[in-house]
């Protein structure tokens, strides 16, 4: 029984899982999973269909079963081509509708509000075709919230009948279960192939049909299947008016998919996916299908080739009498480990090729390297459909989805020249008309466009290849066709977003367009409902209807106030490159150790008049204490210790003065500066010394004194299935890998981070972080610029794209996306965070400038930012997470300890603000070192939040000699061991000798 039920679940053509709402909350632990504190109360779905279409629309309510406030979390799968394109959350008790926002944008509104620890709703679509938001805050004791999420289907063609299919196989009882079914213009009742229950049937409603049942504490027995048998060749347009006398139509187009025999293939490629996330494709449907395929195509060469970050030949295979006994067995042998990086993807010379993936490469660009034909083959939840469509359709081939249909019948596409739609004859009339690509015709064929006349005709060519071989005339009739009450236009756009997306990168801009207008979810467009109209209008974001009025009586204002931020944050950089000028040029006394006294002014000693002109002169008045600190102790900042200074002597002193009175008193002290000094002059001779932070995890017991590569690999695999969702652990046995100077391994098992969660930039960042140290520039760059597409507003994804532009060698871009920096526009909430960045930010485009000045064109930097600081030390502190906390420590020779609340030392080390949220970063800079031993600590003080990328990364950037053109840098990498209990000492990470 149990072989029976599995091969129905493998053959039968329908998505199970799409369209079942997955309801979780946080475990804690950085993770959501399915657990009773939130649970879904109520599920109520309406359905609307007419003809060939419908609009469904899916409203949860949320209940708190805890004891504390919580987040719950719906992610709603979708079939293929299918977009959400309607979202609504309960404020105050009623629903308010979301309205369009490009995605990016949206991110940064929902970070900057939740730093008010309010949450909006947002709907955004993530890896697959799946649909995500957040409700918070839903309140304790039985507290509830509301969530509503609509969508558009095309009901498909099964045997003799269009079919309306909606899974309800759900896994628990539903405490309050309500269902609606509409079917308008239809004379006949409907067909019931399958019903949740025995109540559920259909009844006469004027020129339409219903069917509704409600219930109590219910789990469906059954789906709900509903069929319409097709009359003849019957054809089905609707059509929707549309200002200035155009409208919008949709036809359902019958023609016989004939297909004819090909020539198949004697020398086959299969490239298989051997990534991490390859595990999770469905290999028992890939069989199924290879199956039927070799029961036809009996005698041919196929060569392997698996594809994760790299890209490698496997094993040929000749096939007799369809034997593929022993290819089989090769393939369900695959070990899949490692990120996916289609730009390893190599030039192949087999007649066709099988590409079994699912499309989502997590560690590179794809590379468009295949010339013949490509047929893409998805058989996982998650799938990037519009890569496969476009690889698929640039080469000729075909995409197969085995998620949506059965092998058996996917099977057709691969063994048959499959008859196709090639476009519409030319016609005034008619623009705008989807699909515009030649697409298979199957067994359902819908046209979509937009038309001027109220009556038209429309010629649409079919063919083989792009050979004609018959055309189909349809009649439009806006009088005769018009629909109420139904937006085609909809539709209309979801089918011109599903072409646009195939090129996507292409087509970023209009896609962003018409996502908004139409209101769907897109890669590059969310939807989103915000708490109250001061918000919308603060953020420039169009409101619903409701809020319109008092939006527009707002809005003006906020404009203006939105328009200052350039500026300031301009200004702010010019003050700090003041101050760091002030600073490097201030001479500290580095001696103080060893008590001095004026020294006798004599020809021999003074300099000469012109030199002494150039002189500046500095008093400063120390704090003093007669009781000396012990060697051992780490000074501490106090009160009496602070310097307090008066610049510039009278012009009348003797020119003899200044020589005369260097040296220190007791509680006062005078120095000299000379205006002009070189980098070179302040080069002293020293060394780094890093220091490996060993991971404490527990697995780590398994890798105990191995030092052989390939037995950490092996002892690695054995023991991924308890940690496979866990960053952590990848991230430590690479680090061990590389460690023990293999690095094709340690790439391999660092890379599988990437496919672990798309879209996650604390993953990427910790990825990014890694792959600078072990200098895998190219993938540095891939990661930090993923990073900069989801997270175009933070300051720091722009700092670290532009420094591992720096690492390749592209010194003109590192310049010009530190530079934007500076000339951004932030929410105050966001640049709040991370104000005094820009002390670290000029830092480093003055680093450009000395070292690669001659080939950078400085022509739009603001010369008001530039100024020579070449300094011995600098240190830099990034993470990975935002809304943490975490400290640089640097102790000086003296024991004098630099850090938040002591940031300047008396032989001059300077630290940057404090960052108590954010992603960092902090700076410690030290113009000319004394001799002796500096000790770098980091003190991790605390986080908000527990994110799926494990504890919290941490990036140290050690350099001797910054901007000499001499500069030296070493990186460490670590992950925060919250088993650490000697927090108060700060986790020591290297250490510089002079």
């Amino acid at each position: 029984m149990k072989r029976l039920y599995t091969q129905f679940m493998l053959f039968f053509p329908v998505l199970f899982l799409a369209q079942i709402p997955i309801i979780e909350s946080p475990d804690g632990k950085g993770k959501y999973k399915k657990n009773n504190q939130v649970v879904l109360q109520k599920l109520q779905i309406e359905t609307k269909i007419a003809g060939r279409i419908s609009t469904n629309t899916v409203t949860m309510v949320l209940r708190n079963n805890s004891e504390r406030l919580r987040e719950g979390r719906v992610t709603f799968p979708l079939p293929e081509g299918v977009n959400a394109s309607g979202y609504a959350l309960d404020i105050n008790g009623k629903l308010r509708n979301a309205v369009p926002v490009e995605k990016e944008k949206a991110k940064e509104v929902y970070e900057t509000i939740r730093k008010r620890n309010i949450d909006p709703g947002i709907l955004e679509k993530v890896e697959g075709n799946n649909f995500r938001t957040t409700v918070y805050p839903i309140a304790p004791n039985g507290g509830e919230r509301t969530v509503q999420i609509t969508y558009q289907y095309e009901l498909k063609k099964s045997g003799n009948s269009y079919q309306y299919f909606l899974p309800l196989n759900y896994t628990a009882e539903i405490p309050e279960f309500d269902i609606k079914t509409t079917v308008f213009q239809h004379a006949n009742v409907p067909m019931l192939e399958e019903k949740p229950d025995g109540s559920f049937s259909f009844i006469k409603n004027g020129n339409g049909w219903i069917a509704e049942t409600h219930k109590i504490n219910y789990k469906p027995a059954n789906n709900l299947r509903i069929n319409f048998p097709l009359q003849g060749e019957e054809q089905s347009i609707v059509i929707q008016k549309a200002v200035g006398g155009s409208f919008y139509f949709l036809a359902d187009i019958s023609i016989n998919s004939k297909e004819r025999p090909r020539r198949l293939p004697d020398n086959l490629a299969i490239v298989w996916d051997n990534s991490l996330s390859g595990q999770k494709r469905d290999h028992l449907k890939e069989m199924a299908l290879l199956e039927e395929y070799f029961k036809l195509n009996k005698k041919l060469t196929v060569k392997i080739y698996f594809i994760n970050n790299t890209f490698e030949e496997g094993q040929t295979f000749k096939i007799e009498e369809g034997n593929w006994n022993e290819l089989k067995a090769y393939l369900l042998k695959t070990t899949y480990d490692g990120g996916t990086d289609f730009g390893k993807l190599k030039l192949l010379h087999e007649d066709e090729i099988l590409f079994f993936t699912d499309g989502l490469s997590s560690f590179g660009k794809l590379s468009r390297v295949w010339k013949q034909p490509v047929y893409t083959i998805a058989s996982s939840n998650n799938v990037n459909f519009n890569q496969l469509k476009f690889i698929s359709a640039s080469t000729g081939g075909e995409f197969l989805n085995l998620s949506e249909d059965s092998p058996q019948k996917e099977i057709r596409k691969l063994l048959f020249q499959p008859l196709k739609f090639l476009g519409i004859e030319n016609n005034a009339q008619i623009s705008e008309v989807y699909p515009s690509l030649p697409q298979t015709i199957a067994e359902n064929f819908m046209l979509t466009g937009i038309a001027k006349d109220d009556r038209t005709t429309v010629t649409l060519k079919f063919g083989y290849g792009n050979e004609v071989t018959e055309k189909k005339t349809i009649i439009l009739d806006s009088n005769q066709q018009a629909v109420k009450d139904w937006e085609i236009s909809k539709f209309w756009a979801q089918k011109k977003l599903n072409d646009l997306e195939i090129f996507e990168k292409d087509n970023k801009s209009e896609i962003k367009n018409i996502s908004r207008q139409f209101g769907l979810v897109s890669n590059n467009t969310s939807l989103m409902v915000l708490e109250n109209v001061e918000d919308y209008v603060r953020y420039d974001i169009p409101p619903p209807a409701e809020l319109k009025v008092q939006f527009d009586e707002l809005v003006k204002n906020n404009r203006a106030k939105k328009d200052e931020r350039v500026k300031g944050i301009m200004n702010d950089a010019e003050r700090m490159t003041e101050n760091l000028k002030i600073w490097w040029k201030k001479e500290y006394n580095q001696n103080k150790k060893l008590k001095q006294y004026p020294k006798h002014g004599s020809p021999n000693t003074a300099r000469d008049t012109v030199a002494r002109q150039t002189e500046i002169e500095e008093v400063v008045m120390l704090g003093y204490n007669s009781d000396s600190d012990k060697a051992s102790e780490v000074r501490e900042p106090r009160r009496e210790q602070q310097q307090m200074s008066v610049r510039g002597m009278s012009p009348i002193a003797s020119n003899t003065v200044p020589n005369a009175l260097i040296g220190s008193l007791r509680g006062v002290e005078v120095r000299t500066t000379a205006r002009t000094e070189r980098a070179s002059d302040i080069i002293n001779s020293g060394r780094i010394l890093t220091v490996d932070i060993d991971s404490k995890a527990k697995y780590m017991k398994f890798f105990r004194d191995m030092k052989d590569p390939e037995l950490i690999y092996e002892t690695y695999l054995r023991n991924r299935k308890e940690y496979e969702d866990t960053p952590q652990y990848y991230f430590d046995i690479a680090q061990l890998l590389f460690k023990n100077n293999h690095k094709k391994h340690g790439l391999k098992v660092l890379s599988s981070i990437a496919d672990l969660e798309l879209e996650n930039e604390e993953l990427y960042k910790l990825l990014a972080y890694k792959l600078k140290q072990a200098e895998v520039y190219d993938k540095e760059l891939f990661a930090t610029e993923k990073v900069l597409e989801w997270r175009p507003f933070d300051p720091q994804s722009y700092r670290d794209f532009a420094l591992a532009l720096e690492d390749n060698g592209q010194y003109q871009a590192a310049l010009e996306n530190l530079y934007k920096i500076l000339t951004q526009s932030y929410t105050k909430e966001l640049a709040d965070r991370d104000n005094g960045i820009e002390e670290t930010v000029i830092m480093e485009i003055n680093q450009l400038i000395a070292n690669h000045g001659s080939k950078l064109n400085l022509n739009n930097i603001n010369p008001k930012i530039i100024a020579e600081l070449p300094v011995n030390i600098r240190v830099v502190i990034n993470w990975n997470k935002d809304d943490t906390d975490i400290d640089l420590w640097v102790t000086d020779p003296n024991n004098e300890r630099c850090y938040y609340s002591h940031k300047e030392t008396e032989i001059g080390g300077r630290l940057s603000d404090d960052f108590t949220g954010g992603f960092g970063p902090e700076q410690f800079l030290l113009k000319k070192a004394v001799k002796g031993k500096y000790k770098i600590q980091t003190n991790f003080y605390g986080e908000q939040q527990t994110g799926v990328a494990g504890p919290t990364a941490i990036m140290a950037e050690i350099y001797l000699h910054y901007a000499t053109g001499k500069q030296e840098r070493k990186i460490v990498v670590f992950q925060n061991q919250k088993e650490n209990k000697e927090k108060e000492d700060g986790v020591l990470i290297g250490e510089f000798e002079f």
